[in-house]
């Protein structure tokens, strides 16, 4: 009730002091003998101005006068753009060739997960074997990088390999490893093998290879620590 009070003598204070302002500048053009559209005009632009005010709306010209000396979006992106490009062609830049991102993922990444990223750097594509058990919904993916990489959580492989996917450090393929010996201690594991034995119609098995993207090695020449080699990582190698 006293929100309503108080809005209705706002407003009655808002219209009382516009009909004066009008008042008065009628008064003003008939004394000075301006003819009576110039004194409508005047009328009318006190009354736009009494709206503008109680509404908190500025002027038309305020307006324009500050989108003239404020730089459009466009204008700073284009700004932006040719930052990068000077950049780009200054050969002696000492960061140019790291990623703006890096700073980024080292923050989304697990320790578990920089381990798994320096292992397949150091040591290549890894295998992978996926199970699909048809109708009943069981199955999973299996690989040895909890143990070969010394992770301190083995048992989070899965997300671990999912959030680097995400990042654009790795890749799972469909191809296989070249050397097919290499999935032999993973279809010897006791889960693989309950899966199979209980599998009925429909059951796959498909190999695949986790391996780093060129981002992902990027990534890790720049941001971990490793041995110094005499070639880089074998990226995208099968075997």
């Amino acid at each position: 009730m006293r929100v309503a009070v108080a809005a209705a003598v706002e407003a009655g204070a808002w219209g009382l002091s516009t009909a004066l302002g009008v008042t008065s500048a009628v008064l003003r053009g008939s004394m000075a003998g301006q003819p009576p559209r110039e004194i409508l005009s005047e009328a009318g632009a006190q009354v736009r101005h009494s709206v503008r005010q109680a509404l908190g709306v500025a002027a038309p010209e305020t307006v324009e006068t500050a989108a003239a000396t404020e730089p459009s979006s466009s204008a700073v992106l284009r700004a932006r753009g040719a930052e990068l490009l000077r950049r780009s062609a200054e050969f002696h830049d000492d960061d140019a060739h790291r990623h703006p991102a890096y700073a980024r993922i080292l923050g989304e990444l697990a320790p578990d997960e920089a381990r798994v990223i320096r292992y397949l750097y150091l040591d290549g594509p890894q295998p992978l074997l996926e199970v699909r058990t048809g109708r009943n919904g069981q199955g999973g993916q299996f690989n040895l990088l909890g143990e070969d990489a010394g992770l301190r959580y083995p048992n989070r492989v899965e997300e671990y390999l999912t959030n680097l996917d995400r990042l654009g450090l790795i890749d799972i393929t469909r191809e296989p490893l070249g050397n097919p010996n290499r999935y032999q201690l993973l279809e010897a594991q006791s889960e693989v093998r309950r899966l199979l034995k209980r599998a009925g119609f429909g059951t796959k098995v498909l190999y695949r290879t986790i391996e780093l993207t060129s981002f992902g090695a990027g990534f890790v020449r720049t941001c971990l620590p490793i041995p110094a080699l005499d070639q880089p990582a074998r990226i995208e190698q099968h075997g």
